[in-house]
Formats: C-alpha cells, structure tokens, sequence
C-alpha cells in the first residue's frame, strides 16, 4: 500500500533514495486517499528533488499523482509541492497555476502562500542553492512579520524555518551563505514561536540557535542561548530530555571558549539527566557508545 509506503519511506529516504524513488514510482497512485497525495510529493520532492538531485524526474512523478488525482481534487498541500516540484524543474507558469490552486483551496490564503514560499526556499537550500533559498525565505519572514498574520501563518513560517535551520545544521557542507541561512531562520523560528507557541517551543527555539551559532563559531552567543533555555524551562516546569541536550550544548560551547571546567561541568549534569532515562535511542544520542 502506498501509505505504508509514505509512512515508511522516511525512515530510509536519505540512504537508499534510489530504492525509495523507484518504489514511488512504481506504487498505485489510485490509492492516495485524504491529505495522503501531498504527503507523497511532499516525500518525493525530498527525495528525488533533493537527495538524488533531479527535478525533471522529481516532476515527472508529480505530474503523473496529478494526472492520477485530478477528478479527486487534491488539496492545499498536494497543490503547494505540486508548485515546488514545477518551479524547481523551471516550468515558473505551471507553477505559478498550482500556486494559485493551493490558495484557492485554502481557508487561510496568507498561510497558505507562506507554505508555497517556505517549501520552495526549503528545496532550494535541499538542493544547495543557498543564496536564493535566503532571498525567499528572508522576503516570506519579513512579510510575515509585517502583516497582521493568524496564528496558523505564524505557526506555518515558525515551523518552516525552525525546520531549514535544523537541517542546515546538520548538513556535512555549508558555505557563507549556508550559515547565513541558517543562523536566520533559527532566528526567526525564535520570532514566530514567541508569537504563537508556548513556553516549551520557545525553550526549543532558544536551544537551536544555541546549536546554530556553536556550528558558526560563535560560541559565546551560543552559550547565551543555552543560558537563555535552561532558565526558561526553570521557570515555567519540567523538560529532562530537552535540559540534558541543552546541557551538552552548553558543554560544546563552553569548550569552544576553551572553559573546559565548565564544559565538563555542563556534560555531568547532562549525564545525570540521561540516567534516568529508559528510551536507549535517546541515550545514544547524547552520550554516543
């Protein structure tokens, strides 16, 4: 089934991207039910777009979800990766069309072309092209702090740009402009959070521009950012597992300023919040094996 599929196909997009493209495309496209249709092109533009690095085919297959779906009338977010998928392959005028599709459709149209905006900045910098990735972005974030936004387009940009932040930190390979991306989405997840989220998002918000700016070299204001999270959940309750990966944020920071006492200090207290955990896969991931 094409769900599990989608479902599934997650797990393995990044390492095996030519298995997971020639699954998709080999699936029953009769299947896709619901909000289904937008999740699979939204799968295979990462996928095929981004890791394997080919629009035209990337296209190709949401063209043939589109031809497949058309009588089905597809919704909002079949209609915004639909747009991604066309512009990214250089057809602006179609996807200028399922742009305007994806508005039509929606009960938010400022969100919803947010969304459009986000997603093609996010395939952008998927695909390396940083510089214009920022371009979009930047104009999307400036519009949306502008405008008298709903909480549904403050949380869609919130979303959008704490999510090309996290990637970027963890891609193998930035340059200026990569870093430039990336310290300016975390900073406005930061924003949009504070708008429309509560006290953990915001302790989240703070934690990634902790990892951000460790990442650039800016230990110092990294440290300010940890700092800043480790109080804000002091305040308002409890997150363990958000403290201990603060801490060890902490720590890197901290020995980046070459304060090795206060590193060690700082991965002690997270060591001691991993103790008490059950879920081995978390514990992996802060004190690696």
């Amino acid at each position: 089934m094409i769900d599990d599929l989608i479902r599934d196909g997650w797990a393995y997009h990044d390492t095996e991207s030519e298995r997971l493209a020639t699954e998709l495309e080999a699936a029953n496209f009769d299947e896709l039910t619901g909000d289904m249709p937008g999740q699979c092109l939204r799968l295979s533009n990462h996928t095929i777009g981004e890791h394997l690095a080919d629009w035209p085919r990337a296209r190709r297959f949401a063209e043939a979800v589109w031809l497949a779906q058309k009588h089905q009338s597809p919704g909002e977010a079949f209609s915004a990766n639909l747009a991604v998928a066309r512009f990214m392959d250089g057809a602006e005028a179609l996807a200028q069309q399922a742009e305007i599709d994806a508005l039509q459709k929606a009960d938010d149209q400022l969100a919803a072309y947010l969304t459009v905006k986000s997603l093609i900045a996010g395939a952008l910098a998927g695909s390396r092209r940083f510089s214009d990735a920022g371009l979009v972005i930047v104009a999307a974030n400036h519009l949306a702090m502008d405008l008298n936004a709903s909480e549904a387009a403050n949380r869609s940009m919130a979303v959008a740009n704490n999510n090309l932040a996290s990637d970027l930190v963890e891609s193998l390979e930035l340059d200026a402009n990569g870093v430039r991306l990336m310290l300016d989405c975390a900073e406005a997840a930061h924003t949009f959070w504070k708008r429309c989220g509560t006290w953990v998002n915001e302790e989240r918000a703070l934690y990634l521009l902790a990892l951000v700016n460790n990442r650039s070299g800016d230990h110092r204001l990294s440290l300010e950012h940890a700092l800043a999270a480790l109080e804000v959940i002091a305040e308002n309750g409890e997150e363990p597992v958000d403290e201990a990966f603060i801490h060890l944020a902490a720590s890197v920071a901290y020995s980046g300023l070459d304060e090795l006492t206060s590193a060690t200090e700082q991965l002690a207290k997270a060591d001691a919040l991993v103790e008490s955990w059950s879920d081995e896969s978390l514990v992996s991931i802060v004190v690696p094996r």
